[in-house]
């Protein structure tokens, strides 16, 4: 029994014990609470969330202008576009038919420049000046060719002695006929 009693002293000592301490930590916050002046640090920060949620409010309206203008400006392209569909087709067959008619065009200058530089060798003309293009060609046809040579001749332009030009595209096949204007009558 006094085992039981002294351990109630105990534990009453040490309840009054922790009822200071928990009055000193008590007094402790009260006086961090006191000395802290409120409006000066939770005011900065109201400021500042309101400056936030303006700016906020203002990307919102932006944005929505923005995403407005956008919605028109894709409807009336996408309407423009989708008219013109149906020109397409002639579009890319257009565009085909000039791509044939660049690798005709192609084809028939590399035969004209083929045929000219044949022309230029059997001319014997390396000079392009008036002299080179005049006298040249005549002083060759003065001279008559040599046997050994002959084998090394290019291909000729001539034909029985007549010159055969290159047969070149017709305009009219990828364009269609012009048409002939009238001659104005003289009164």
């Amino acid at each position: 029994m006094w085992v039981k009693c002294v351990v109630k002293i105990i534990i009453n000592k040490r309840a009054i014990k922790m009822t200071a301490e928990i009055n000193n930590v008590s007094q402790d916050y009260a006086k961090i609470v006191q000395s802290a002046d409120l409006d000066r640090e939770i005011n900065p920060l109201c400021t500042n969330i309101d400056d936030m949620l303006a700016r906020l409010d203002e990307f919102e309206t932006l944005l929505s202008s923005v995403r407005a203008e956008s919605n028109g400006i894709m409807a009336n392209h996408v309407c423009s576009i989708l008219s013109f569909s149906d020109n397409f087709e002639e579009l890319r067959t257009r565009i085909d038919n000039l791509e044939v008619f660049v690798g005709a065009v192609s084809a028939n200058l590399n035969e004209v420049e083929r045929s000219v530089d044949v022309a230029e060798q059997e001319l014997n003309v390396t000079d392009y000046s008036l002299k080179g293009l005049l006298f040249k060609p005549l002083k060759a046809k003065l001279t008559a060719p040599d046997p050994a040579a002959a084998q090394t001749l290019p291909r000729t332009n001539l034909v029985a002695g007549v010159f055969q030009p290159v047969s070149i595209y017709s305009s009219d096949e990828y364009f269609g006929a012009a048409a002939t204007p009238e001659e104005p009558q003289v009164a």
